[in-house]
């Protein structure tokens, strides 16, 4: 096995081809997808491990590969980690034919990768699909990756996973293939092409390469053009659809916002000039890394639905209700914590509430409160929202705040100045704007103003294959955009402590 020294078993293990495409919580030991059992010698168990492994699988030697170092002549076996992600299969949404060349248009996003092949002639969409990005394995969020990435012969690796993944979609356009666009954030397009990544991965943080330029990825794919950086945690995905958005004869000031593992938000005070600014949220909001935590696909809930006998799970593409739920996605974490809240099952700092609930509904909600592995643990339907779930939402909370209200602040503008805000990406689609509003990511009053934009990312990428006009424009918007950064601010750290809380913090 190709370890090298520091290594958890588990990177050693996606090093040597396994999890490629899983999505793992990068040494968190939350996520339980890692499990491997020894064959012999195994090391003694940890409490992380026994919160997430029964004791008879303990016993019988089983572990968390993310937990142990890769000592070297393991001999394991892997566990059947149950169905992929729905989009980690491809997804055609349209078969159509086309004449003459046609362009790959690509969203490589941290977790997901979407495409759509278009007619370069007419615009035309032949085909379309998403999937998981391969490099899932070596951490669900951006700084796992980029440590990777900076590992002797990592970045040489994760780059190989999106060109074979490149080659596949290529052969799926077929011979007619003659352009190629792939927008992304700063670390996965920096990766791809092979560029610099120290100034993303250690403070102080700056681009050595700006993108807005087409790249040669070799193998005969067709050189692909990468929309411009706006900074080191604004990318090419932001930039793409920031064009899409100004050509559509927008009100302004809108907020553009993009929530993932990182929250990237641009604030459009008018055509001439645009702020941007970039959180960390991690991977809770992919579903990672939370104890019940999964991305969204068939059995996996959604949302939750407050009837008058209690709340009811939504699951993904409204399939038929399983057994037990398989997990909860980002969005379904949410709504379960907004309804609490809504109820006065969950206090505004996050705690379970200890005063009887205003409403007969909400205590008999509460009623779903108790302890598991000495932490309060609310239960409903086979679903568990334990308070260290909560803290995790919590964070992401208190960092998309702080880019928000910087950005207002920084524009000078309050909440009632907005037109609106243009919610974009897959979790953007998926999310409720009311429980964002409610669990205070964004001000009050806002959820009416709220739009489901859609992956405009991949849209721009599209854009900019079939309009060449729109690489000038996207070029000039990247230098109309000025980033705010977030941790310049001496009392930045107080700013996020104060912003834990389920309250908006201007």
């Amino acid at each position: 096995m190709p370890a090298v020294s520091g290594d958890t078993l588990a990177r050693a293990l996606f090093r040597a081809g396994f999890f490629v495409g899983v999505p793992l919580c990068a040494g968190l030991g939350r996520c339980g997808r890692c499990r491997v059992r020894f064959l012999r010698d195994a090391p003694l168990p940890l409490p992380a491990e026994y919160r997430r492994l029964s004791d008879e699988a303990v016993t019988a030697g089983w572990r968390l590969a993310c937990l142990h170092p890769a000592r070297g002549g393991e001999a394991l076996a892997l566990a059947d980690i149950g169905p992929a992600p729905a989009y980690d299969r491809q997804v055609v949404s349209r078969a159509v034919a086309v004449a003459g060349p046609v362009g790959l248009a690509v969203d490589c996003g941290t977790t997901g990768l979407a495409w759509r092949v278009v007619s370069l002639t007419d615009g035309m969409v032949a085909a379309e699909g998403r999937g998981v990005n391969p490099q899932l394995g070596a951490g669900t969020e951006v700084i796992s990756r980029l440590a990777f990435a900076l590992e002797p012969g990592g970045g040489a690796y994760l780059r190989r996973l999106i060109i074979d993944e490149l080659f596949r979609l290529a052969a799926l356009a077929g011979p007619q293939l003659a352009a190629l666009c792939v927008a992304g954030n700063p670390a996965m397009v920096s990766i791809l092409c092979d560029k610099p990544l120290t100034g993303l991965a250690r403070a102080p943080y700056g681009l050595a390469w700006r993108a807005g330029e087409t790249v040669d990825l070799g193998g005969g794919l067709p050189p692909a053009y990468v929309p411009p950086l706006f900074g080191p945690f604004v990318g090419a995905d932001i930039a793409a659809g920031l064009a899409v958005l100004t050509r559509q004869d927008p009100a302004y000031p809108f907020m553009l916002v993009d929530l993932g593992t990182n929250a990237e938000m641009v604030l459009a005070l008018g055509p001439d000039r645009f702020l941007a600014a970039s959180a960390p949220l991690g991977p809770a909001l992919e579903g990672v890394g939370l104890s019940q935590g999964a991305m969204a696909g068939p059995g996996v809930v959604v949302a939750f639905d407050l009837t008058p006998g209690g709340l009811v799970p939504v699951f993904f593409d409204d399939g038929p209700v399983p057994a037990a739920p398989r997990g909860i996605a980002g969005p379904g974490y949410l709504s379960l914590a907004a309804r609490l809240r809504e109820q006065g099952v969950l206090d505004v700092d996050g705690r379970f509430a200890t005063t009887p609930a205003a409403t007969p509904l909400g205590r008999r909600l509460a009623a779903g409160i108790g302890s598991q592995y000495g932490e309060p643990v609310f239960e409903t339907a086979g679903c568990l929202l334990p308070a260290s779930d909560v803290e995790e939402l919590l964070k992401v909370k208190a960092a998309c705040n702080l880019a928000f209200s910087t950005l207002l602040a920084a524009g000078g503008l309050t909440t009632a100045h907005l037109a609106a805000v243009h919610l974009a990406g897959a979790f953007g689609t998926a999310v409720s704007p009311g429980d964002l509003e409610t669990l205070g990511f964004f001000p009050p009053g806002l959820a009416g103003r709220t739009h489901v934009a859609g992956n405009l990312a991949l849209e721009g990428a599209a854009l900019f294959l079939t309009d060449p006009a729109s690489r000038e424009q996207v070029a000039a918007l990247a230098a109309k955009t000025d980033v705010v950064p977030l941790a310049a601010a001496d009392d930045a750290g107080y700013a996020f402590i104060q912003r834990m809380v389920f309250s908006y913090v201007p």
